[in-house]
């Protein structure tokens, strides 16, 4: 007879069998789940507590509702222990795991694992090179490379001659870093001073020469200084100018950058997603010039003198494009021996906060003498200051960036390179006209940059 199950009761006798089943297979289960094997026993010796608890009753059935429940109580808080210890394990070795292995695991530092042995200007090995695989030869480690750019700039839609466009010089960062995990960032800067391309007219003053003007700007100017003789010239002389296309750009980005498997030919894409600001500047310029003759006369009194007056009127228009946004693109290359040849799109969008600043400056000058020739006069200058006009406005832009490049490697880390690039402004960008020259409220143009590009590279 058994001793657990002495009335025969069926139920005692299957949950007998599965403990003996599950007995006898411990010598497994607890290599597998050991930590399953403190609740499986734990709970077949509640089955049989239950069993005796209700044998001492004097019934041989199953167990009743309140000790059905008790089991039930049970699992539940073993399995509320056992996921709440695995969450301590867990959260012991997260915090402590990086003091323990300090020593040799540091994610953080992977960028200065860049090791090139500081031998930047050694020889190119072109065999060496023509053996290592694609993914071999993709450069890891800090990297940065400069640009003197030389870019086409479309004119305002504003100018008659807008069909046309101006080149002027720049400069463009590119520094960043690349790990062995194919992960990295990119920060890019351009600068751009110009183009800065006006129409002039040479204008004489009425007092053509200015014999208290020896020529020595710094030791003896001449104040004003609209009254010195125009080096050029040798007179005295206005030169009216009158804008045609004069742009500058700031440009600073941030980007995130991936690396891919190489493609069957070898070619690598780096996909890329960042942060961009613009600053687009614009200004126009517009000088008139004119002279009158007037009658000096005190106040209260008879006209005394006759006397001449030239007046000259600046109209000047500063506009800022304050441009903030994203964008996505990639970059493809691929090496064939000492030559990398890539290429980079970059498409963004962006909301731009506009400024106008319109500025009339008028200046004039009166000499003491009628109109004659040979005639000492006496000339006085002032200006009758200026008038100041502010408005501001927003639009939407959208464009592209796009590069192709070809940089020939001169030594182990550095190379020359040379390429084109082409930047796409499609709309929202406000350029400069004054009021009475121009369209002043066309907010939303588009504007063009295409050109040449040349400089070095280290580690790229």
């Amino acid at each position: 007879m058994d001793p657990l199950n002495p009335h025969g009761s069926p139920w005692i006798a299957r949950l007998t069998q599965a403990t003996t089943a599950t007995h006898g297979c411990f010598g497994i289960f607890d290599k597998v789940y050991p930590d399953r094997l403190n609740s499986i026993s734990l709970s077949i010796r509640y089955y049989r507590h239950n069993q005796k608890f209700v044998r001492d009753s004097g019934t041989a059935t199953r167990p009743g509702t309140w000790g059905r429940f008790r089991l039930l109580r049970w699992k539940v808080v073993m399995t509320l222990l056992n996921l709440a210890w695995r969450f301590i394990a867990a959260v012991t070795v997260t915090v402590t795991g990086p003091a323990a292995m300090g020593q040799v695991f540091h994610p953080s530092a992977d960028p200065v694992n860049f090791d090139p042995d500081w031998q930047f200007f050694a020889p190119v090995d072109v065999e060496a090179l023509a053996e290592l695989s694609p993914r071999k030869r993709a450069p890891v480690g800090f990297f940065g490379t400069y640009d003197r750019t030389y870019l086409w700039t479309s004119r305002s839609e504003t100018e008659q001659s807008k069909a046309n466009g101006d080149f002027g010089w720049g400069n463009r960062y590119d520094l960043g870093y690349m790990t062995d995990d194919r992960s990295g960032w990119l920060v890019s800067f351009r600068m751009m001073t110009g183009p800065n391309m006006y129409n002039t007219t040479y204008q004489e003053r009425i007092d053509r020469f200015n014999e208290d003007d020896i020529g020595d700007p710094i030791e003896n100017p001449v104040q004003p200084f609209l009254d010195a003789n125009d080096p050029q010239f040798g007179t005295r002389a206005y030169l009216l100018g009158d804008s045609l296309n004069v742009f500058g750009l700031n440009n600073f980005e941030v980007n995130k950058t991936w690396r891919r498997e190489p493609y069957r030919m070898g070619g690598i894409i780096e996909p890329m997603i960042g942060f961009k600001y613009t600053t687009l500047k614009d200004f126009a310029m517009n000088q008139t010039y004119s002279r009158s003759t007037s009658d000096i006369t005190t106040p209260g009194g008879a006209p005394t003198t006759q006397t001449q007056q030239e007046t000259l009127i600046s109209h000047e228009t500063s506009i800022k494009n304050q441009m903030v946004g994203g964008q996505l693109g990639a970059r493809y290359f691929t090496n064939l021996r000492r030559w990398t040849l890539s290429g980079e799109f970059r498409g963004f969008a962006m909301a731009n906060f506009q400024n106008n600043d319109y500025y009339q400056r008028s200046y004039i000058t009166q000499y003491s003498g009628a109109p004659a020739l040979g005639v000492d006069t006496i000339a006085t200058d002032f200006s009758s200051g200026s008038q100041l006009t502010q408005s501001s406005n927003q639009e939407f832009v959208f464009g592209f960036e796009a590069r192709a490049e070809a940089a020939y490697q001169v030594t182990k880390a550095f190379s020359l390179r040379a390429g084109i690039d082409v930047i796409d402004f499609a709309q929202g960008i406000w350029r400069g006209a004054n009021p009475g020259f121009g369209e002043t409220g066309l907010q939303d143009q588009d504007v063009q940059l295409a050109g040449y590009t040349f400089g070095l590279s280290i580690n790229r």
